[in-house]
Order: structure tokens, then sequence, then C-alpha cells
């Protein structure tokens, strides 16, 4: 099988994905065992739930999902912070668009250019404002998604699918509340922010 672009840039992401998952690993090998281990827990959380989400109706608009994975995104960036947030964010893209079948695909393209924008962006967030809510957070990592797959789309498919943004863009700011406000509730359970912490 011979890769195009789109194909190259999957395998070159699943190539970080995997060296990336070795650099978690450090000296205080059992700590960071269980850590990697929760994470596991939760990349593959994020996975059946996007999974899961491809079986549900498009919410408002043709192919706009509510984005429940990014809940376990939201999740493991309070819990533990950027890197660990990055390795599960970059995860979940790569292995979801792995199961489609569609990593070597615009659609993949599209999938790993959206997840990253938004993680580029909520972890910006997270920096300059420690204490900021995870529902804005959410709300700005929906609507960065969007902006990074229009950006695919358009290179690819031209200026005609910039008609669909402001509808895009409102979808999203109601899909990244609700995600938020998943992850907010879940992070006042301190039963559940323990077990993910392998406490």
């Amino acid at each position: 099988m011979r890769l195009d672009g789109y194909g190259i840039f999957g395998v070159i992401a699943l190539i970080a994905l995997l060296l990336a998952s070795f650099s978690l690993l450090g000296s205080d090998e059992g700590k960071d065992a269980r850590k990697v281990a929760r994470i596991g827990v939760m990349l593959s959380l994020a996975i059946a739930l996007s999974v899961m989400e491809s079986f549900l109706p498009d919410f408002l608009l043709p192919g706009l999902r509510l984005g429940l994975a990014n809940i376990a995104v939201v999740l493991v960036l309070y819990v533990y912070g950027i890197k660990e947030g990055f390795y599960l964010a970059l995860g979940k893209a790569v292995l979801s668009s792995l199961l489609r079948g569609s990593i070597f695909s615009m659609g993949g393209f599209m999938a790993l250019s959206g997840t990253m924008l938004s993680f580029l962006g909520m972890a910006l967030l997270r920096v300059l404002w420690k204490k900021c809510s995870p529902v804005l957070v959410s709300v700005i990592g929906a609507l960065l998604h969007v902006f990074g797959q229009i950006l695919v789309a358009y290179i690819y498919l031209g200026v005609g699918v910039l008609g669909y943004l402001p509808f895009l863009l409102l979808a999203s700011f109601l899909t990244g509340v609700f995600v938020g406000l998943v992850a907010y509730a879940l992070l006042r359970h301190q039963t559940f922010v323990a077990y993910i912490r392998g406490k």
C-alpha cells in the first residue's frame, strides 16, 4: 500500500505516540507505572466513548459529535498536567482514527489537526490561568477543534466549507459547555479523582 501525505502524517503521529508513552516512565518505576496504568484506563475510556459516539445521531449538524471523549482529556489535563494530557489527546486521536480505518484519509488528518489545536489552546489557558474553570477550558478546546478541522477541510476542499463555520462554532460552543460541566462534576468527586491519581 502506497502512503500519501495524510498516511505519512498518521504514521509519524503513531510513532510519536509510542515514543511518548515510554517517556512517561522515569526513575521511580513503581509510581510512574501506576500513572501510566491510570492514564491507559483514561485513554481506553476516551476511545470507548469516541467509538460509542460514532453510533449516535449527529448533534445539530451533519457530522458534528458531542465530543464525549474530550471529558477524559480535560480530566487528565487537570489531574496530571499538560504532558500527560497531550499524550492522552494524541493517543485518542490516533487510535480512534485507526479503529475507524480513517487515519490515512482526510477525516483522520482533520481529527488529528483538530485535536492538536484544541489541546494547544486548552493547555495554554491552563498555563496562563491556573484556576480556570474546566467549562471554559472545554469550550476553548471545542472551538479550536472546529478551527483545526475547518482549516484542513479548506485546504483540501476549498473556500466553500467556510460557510459552515459560524454554525459549527455555535454548536461546538454548546458541546464544549456540556463536556466541561461533566468534567467539572467529576473533578469535584474526590473518590474519582483519587482513583485517577492511583491513590
